[in-house]
């Protein structure tokens, strides 16, 4: 897997997180696009092709859930990281797909608990990526 050749667009409202990610991911190579909402994550990815689509689920507007429910439906082969730090409504462990919202199933490729070890990002992403 080459990583260069691979593009991940980041969804994150908090701009101190959303930079580290977006360094960190373009440091190994990635492509990486970053917005701060659901409704422009939605414009990038009617407009562009991405291999991951990684989301916080607490966003102003529109959240992670609904994003990912309308990625589905637009672009069903992107890989999906749904990121959190918890909450009551939500129903998730730390490095698996089973993901309940607000009591209802999330389509997503991995959970992953914020905040979150760089190490095992990679591994999640390489893992999603290869298959």
């Amino acid at each position: 897997m080459n990583p260069a050749e691979k593009r991940i667009l980041v969804a994150e409202d908090e701009d101190a997180l959303r930079d580290m990610f977006v360094t960190v991911l373009e440091d190994e190579e990635y492509q990486v696009d970053s917005v701060a909402n659901g409704k422009d994550a939605l414009g990038l990815l009617s407009k562009n092709k991405y291999d991951i689509l990684a989301t916080d689920l607490y966003m102003p507007g529109m959240n992670g859930a609904e994003l990912i429910k309308q990625c589905k439906q637009m672009a069903p082969e992107v890989k999906i990281i749904l990121l959190s730090g918890g909450g009551k409504e939500l129903e998730a462990e730390h490095g698996k797909a089973r993901v309940k919202f607000q009591g209802e199933k999330v389509e997503t490729d991995i959970f992953i608990k914020k905040p979150c070890n760089l190490v095992d990002l990679f591994s999640f992403i390489e893992g999603l990526l290869d298959n």
